[in-house]
């Protein structure tokens, strides 16, 4: 798993929310595309 991907998970663990003005270019990319799976899936339990 590349850093933006463990980081979107991260933060969603540790802050609940996510931060991509972190990363810019393709790793804002990355982190924003595992947010929405992220976010996808947890819609997905409710």
């Amino acid at each position: 798993m590349s850093n933006p991907r463990m980081a979107a998970h991260l933060d969603w663990a540790l802050v609940g929310a996510f931060t991509p003005e972190q990363f810019s270019g393709d790793e804002r990319n990355e982190y924003e595309d595992e947010a929405r799976k992220i976010e996808r899936e947890f819609d997905s339990h409710d």
